[in-house]
């Protein structure tokens, strides 16, 4: 990971993704923008309660940072799923009840949001084809990474072991105690038992670690080419925001990634 200042911006970039000629891509600090109060900085999220004008002027900012077109950028109505919708062009509707986009068209920037939750961009330089994800552990548990690299594979070709996986930062295992509504649902998808691999017991409590489980997940499905930023969500104040930590009135960080002309 390695971090960049640009036109006021404090952005993070993958080292994996820094030689690669056809592709952008970051992930948004809340430095800088033009929110206030709790969602003060670069708030990304329409959802939040800011106010949309905020909003929408922090995201032509993110957009002018990375040579983006805002009227073409592609959002997405995130709820957790393990749906997936293929962009064709930019500047649509964000699709409903959908947690990953995907596009093999230069120039249409795509987004995911986050306020502790794991952002994800997939690329294939080979095919020249990009996804941008948002996973939870509802996500996780859904096998969206899973549902994203079979649509990649059945529209464009792309074999997991082509492709380059970069992981945003997120809330860690050390901030994220887990209940027992949380535990029934683990064992429902985990029926031999929870893995011990991304669950930890601490002095009588469960703490989940949703980067291990997704670091799992690539390795299982052949995706061995990763990059993870191992900042967590929660501690790291100044940098982003925390549903966690915060409640509901907090804003939404961002993954932004384009495929060059």
């Amino acid at each position: 990971m390695n971090t960049e200042e640009k036109n006021g911006l404090k952005l993070l970039r993958f080292d994996s993704f820094k030689e690669l000629p056809g592709l952008e891509c970051a992930v948004s600090t809340r430095q800088s923008g033009v929110s206030t109060g709790p969602y003060a900085g670069l708030n990304l999220g329409s959802g939040t309660g800011d106010k949309i004008e905020n909003v929408e002027e922090n995201l032509g900012l993110f957009c002018a940072a990375l040579g983006a077109e805002p009227a073409r950028l592609e959002r997405m109505r995130q709820r957790h799923t393990a749906n997936v919708a293929v962009m064709t062009a930019g500047g649509g509707v964000p699709p409903e009840n959908t947690d990953a986009l995907l596009t093999a068209v230069p120039g249409i920037p795509l987004l995911a949001l986050s306020a502790d939750c794991a952002l994800t961009a997939f690329y294939d330089p080979a095919r020249k084809v990009l996804a941008v994800i948002h996973s939870g552990w509802r996500g996780a548990f859904l096998d969206i990474y899973g549902a994203t690299l079979a649509v990649m594979k059945m529209q464009f070709g792309s074999e997991p072991g082509d492709i380059l996986a970069g992981v945003s930062p997120m809330i860690s295992a050390a901030n994220y105690p887990v209940r027992e509504d949380f535990m029934e649902k683990l064992k429902a998808f985990y029926p031999g038992g929870a893995d011990k691999r991304f669950l930890t017991l601490k002095e009588g409590r469960h703490f989940f670690n949703l980067r291990e489980l997704l670091r799992l997940r690539l390795e299982a499905l052949g995706v061995r080419k990763h990059e993870f930023m191992h900042l967590c969500t929660y501690s790291e104040k100044e940098m982003f925001y925390s549903w966690r930590r915060d409640g509901e009135k907090t804003g939404r960080f961002g993954l932004m990634a384009m495929l060059k002309e």
